[in-house]
């Protein structure tokens, strides 16, 4: 069985979200409270509900607020954009390998082609292989 934990108050778990946006304003999440209150992410969720909850849907319209960059403009700085467009580069690459794929199938066909007409033409034998 797990110990006890003891709770953070109200005023407690207040305090310590007004010092985590003072200190960097960017990055306060649900989780990075309930580590500076002493609890784990669900524990936090459990006991102060209405705070978590709060929270979240603010993360939520700020991130909805900030405006998506365009096709073709590269960001820096914002994980979410980087991976959205590394997600983007890498569906194109991977169109031009199968179109790169195709290409040498049907060269291979064709020059599978070319070299038996040219045999034929030049009157080359086989000669039957025995395993």
């Amino acid at each position: 069985m797990t110990r006890r934990v003891p709770l953070p108050t109200d005023a407690d778990v207040v305090a310590a979200l007004a010092q985590l946006r003072q200190d960097n304003p960017a990055t306060v999440t649900v989780r990075a409270l309930a580590e500076r209150v002493g609890l784990t992410n669900p524990t936090f969720w459990r006991h102060f509900p209405v705070i978590a909850q709060d929270l979240a849907d603010q993360r939520r319209a700020a991130s909805r607020a900030r405006p998506q960059p365009t096709t073709g403009q590269v960001t820096r700085g914002d994980g979410a954009d980087a991976n959205l467009r590394l997600r983007a580069e890498t569906a194109t690459l991977r169109d031009q390998i199968d179109l790169a794929a195709a290409h040498i199938q049907r060269l291979t066909l064709e020059n599978h082609t070319l070299r038996t007409q040219l045999e034929h033409r030049d009157g080359i034998a086989h000669l039957p292989t025995y395993p």
